[in-house]
């Protein structure tokens, strides 16, 4: 307590040592500072005051727990009206420190170094304390702050427009600790082979469903190269133990994939020693982008070549080729990774390479001087106040008709939208698709001036250029197909994709049920989270019901599953063959719903894969995260050598035509040999496009055939009828979110694209045989379909 009442600066951190933001962001911060001539402590709400928990785990404590470890610091704390209060980031301790600075006026610098607006600390006292919401108090709390410090460039850009006194300080590395110091010495922990590494806390589905991307490349590489390495996983946390389950999972016959429990940070120098290759195999979301990767720094020093995809400060930090090798898709990383095992030459020059980057600018030493400046220059009293908040979520989803909660990513996004177009010098030049409806309601708020710390002159100017400019009234007037209002009662079989699926609690229970991946880890009892349902339920609102969900590739296979149980095809016992054009990881997840499942690959690279298959390489098309039953599967590639068989057993149940393969030029020829194995009454589903206008630029189905078209084309050439009708009705929503082809939009595409000049919409639609199909009636469809 002497101590804490001495000290000019507190470090304040909700983690302890064990995690690499309060290990560098707090005890390393203090170090430097200390060196430096400023009185610094350390206050570790785990460490120091008996928290139960620490990092993602912390949802498991209960409120009046984070209550009362609050009222434990602001005892701390507030015996010190002095020290500036550097707030490693805006959690649960947090109100401790604001309680202190609202007591004595203490100075406060708040450090964020993730992207954790997904957590609600206080869930449970949020209705009587709106300003607790995430959203709220990150925002109040960082204008609030003296200063702001972010790990990454990602995080600036979300701090900066709270707090122009921002400022960017990277999760470096200690070179006491870590350096190249060993490299020479006998490995005699690890061992000789190329060792790969992967460290870290394993806190849920984002680090899970990298790790199996990780693992998954080294699956790929060439078992010639793959031989020489080992991939060793260290870790620990909360989804730990089934992570390594499912990886055994998913490569049982992975000999050289080593588990190893946690390792104190203090002896993690000598670990690196021993490795050669660090991988970062972020996806690229918003939790990964916003990262500043603690063992990527600690790689560097270490002389650790780096493996990594274009996400997030790696990007920023090192030079592709040079000083790290960088794959975005999964066969581009493996393909970085096989030369990083390969090529010993290579090897060592990127990681020389990184070594110098790092001695330049990403060690302690390089940034205590900057840091120091930042907290000297944040002693002085800031008159800065924050702006007042009320709830919005209430009021958005009366505006929008909601029949569920307001997902808060959808929030967010709105409020992101109204920052950037207040900030445009021209309205007329921001992105359409920040013209949307949530934003509109947002506008209409009463409380947007006041918390959003705009003008009501600016909220008129900008209500007025996205009623102005939003897609759906630009758009509107091209569609030739007829947009009928949304039909009553559920989803129909055969449908356009349409944001008002996500809006519909029926739909939205096969989402739930049915949008899983090797990945997906919710809360469940065993968290000891006092109201996990709350939380479970409000991640899979924000997992499914968001505009980062409203994808294309979601809808179709959500949809394709829902008409398939509503056709009482997923209880078990079923036999289906999917076709394809490429991987599609829907016929990995057919296995669990399905007892067999054959695959027809009808791609251009068939002939390809099916010769690597053929070599007993691993198959590609299996590499989708998900999980999946692999005894339940068959691959076939290409239309030349053999295909899948019913003969001898029961005809399939179903067949289904994936990634717009009824618009390639064997599909005639493919259905015609699928029917004739095709169970009597049995179903065709088909996955494909819609053009919305008069646009020729891409192969699908011309608007005349939204509807009643389509059945009377399929009754025209063969014996299948159209079931359940079809439904082309098309809200705003669903144009507002179109995107452009070939833009950096378009790479996890919304249910609109624009093709050159044609407007474009997924469709799925199903089909019941009922009589056979007469000779050349497929051909005749296919060539139709194209037309």
């Amino acid at each position: 307590m002497a101590r804490y009442a001495q000290a000019a600066v507190i470090f304040v951190a909700q983690d302890g040592f064990k995690l690499a933001p309060a290990r560098v962001r707090a005890y390393s911060f203090a170090k430097l500072v200390n060196q430096r001539g400023i009185r610094a402590e350390v206050l570790s709400f785990f460490d120091h005051l008996g928290a139960a928990e620490q990092g993602g785990p912390v949802a498991g404590l209960a409120e009046e727990e984070k209550l009362r470890l609050n009222l434990a610091a602001f005892e701390v704390l507030s015996q010190n009206p002095r020290a500036l209060l550097y707030v490693q980031k805006a959690g649960y301790h947090a109100i401790a420190c604001l309680m202190a600075a609202a007591r004595n006026g203490n100075r406060i610098v708040l450090d964020y170094d993730d992207y954790d607006l997904g957590n609600q600390p206080f869930r449970r006292i949020e209705p009587w304390l709106p300003s607790l919401k995430p959203e709220e108090f990150l925002g109040r709390f960082a204008a609030r702050a003296q200063a702001c410090v972010a790990s990454s460039r990602r995080i600036l850009d979300l701090l900066a427009p709270f707090n122009p006194n921002t400022h960017l300080v990277h999760t470096v590395a200690d070179r006491d600790v870590f350096n190249p110091s060993r490299r020479g010495e006998p490995r005699r922990r690890f061992g000789d082979s190329v060792n790969i590494l992967w460290c870290g806390d394993v806190w849920g589905d984002i680090p899970m469903r990298d790790i199996v991307f990780g693992v998954d490349a080294f699956a790929l590489v060439p078992s010639r190269i793959r031989g020489k390495a080992r991939f060793h996983i260290i870790g620990f946390g909360r989804a730990w133990e089934e992570l390594k389950r499912r990886l055994r999972q998913r490569h049982p016959e992975m000999d050289n994939l080593v588990f190893h429990e946690h390792i104190p940070p203090g002896e993690f120098g000598a670990v690196l020693n021993e490795m050669d290759i660090g991988v970062l195999p972020y996806a690229d979301n918003a939790f990964n982008a916003s990262k500043s990767p603690t063992k990527m720094f600690e790689y560097m020093l270490a002389k650790v070549a780096i493996c990594a995809t274009p996400v997030g400060e790696a990007v920023h930090c090192l030079e592709d080729g040079t000083s790290i090798l960088l794959g975005k898709e999964l066969e581009d990383f493996s393909a970085r990774l096989a030369t990083l095992i390969g090529d010993d030459g290579k090897r060592r020059s990127v990681a020389e390479a990184a070594y110098e980057r790092a001695l330049a600018d990403y060690t302690l030493e390089a940034v205590g001087d900057r840091l120091t400046d930042i907290i000297r220059q944040a002693m002085a009293p800031d008159a800065s106040a924050s702006p007042a908040g009320v709830p919005l979520e209430a009021f958005m989803r009366q505006a929008l008709g909601r029949r569920l909660a307001m997902p808060s990513r959808e929030v967010a996004l709105a409020r992101a939208d109204l920052k950037a177009a207040t900030a445009a010098s021209d309205l007329a030049a921001v992105d359409p698709r920040r013209w949307s409806a949530p934003l509109l309601a947002l506008l209409d708020w009463p409380g947007a001036a006041r918390s959003e710390g705009v003008s009501e002159e600016a909220l008129t100017r900008v209500r007025d250029a996205a009623l102005r400019h939003r897609n759906a009234r630009r758009l509107r007037p091209r569609l030739r197909i007829a947009t009928t209002e949304r039909p009553a009662g559920p989803p129909l079989l055969g449908k356009l994709a349409a944001s008002e699926d996500w809006e519909d609690p029926a739909w939205f229970a096969w989402a739930q049920r049915f949008k899983t991946n090797c990945g997906t880890f919710h809360v469940s009892a065993a968290d000891n989270i006092a109201d996990f349902e709350a939380v479970r339920d409000d991640e899979l609102l924000n997992h499914v019901y968001s505009y980062f969900k409203r994808s294309r590739g979601t809808w179709e296979r959500v949809h394709l599953l829902y008409g398939l149980d509503r056709l009482g095809l997923l209880d078990g016992t079923a036999r289906m063959l999917a076709v394809s054009t490429a991987v599609d990881g829907f016929y990995l997840t057919l296995t669990e719903w399905v007892s067999c499942v054959d695959v027809l690959d009808i791609g251009a690279d068939a002939t390809a894969r099916a010769e690597r298959a053929a070599a007993g390489e691993m198959d590609t098309w299996l590499l989708k995260p998900r999980l999946f039953h692999r005894d339940r599967i068959a691959i076939h590639h290409g239309l030349s050598g053999p295909r899948p068989e019913a003969a001898g057993e029961r005809p399939w149940n179903a067949v289904l035509l994936l990634q717009d393969a009824i618009f390639d030029p064997a599909a005639g020829d493919v259905l015609a040999w699928a029917d004739e194995r095709l169970a009597d009454g049995g179903v065709l589903a088909i996955m494909g496009r819609l053009r919305l206008d008069g646009g020729t630029d891409v192969v699908g189905l011309g608007p005349e055939l939204a509807g009643d078209g389509l059945a009377a084309l399929f009754a025209r050439h063969t014996g299948f009828e159209l079931l359940g009708g079809f439904d082309a009705s098309l809200s705003d929503a669903t144009l507002d979110r179109i995107v452009r082809t070939g833009t950096p939009g378009a790479e996890n595409p919304h249910l609109v694209a624009l093709t050159g000049d044609t407007l474009h919409a997924s469709v799925v639609w199903f089909c019941r045989k009922a009589s056979p199909t007469a000779p050349g009636g497929w051909a005749r469809l296919a060539a139709a379909l194209r037309a």
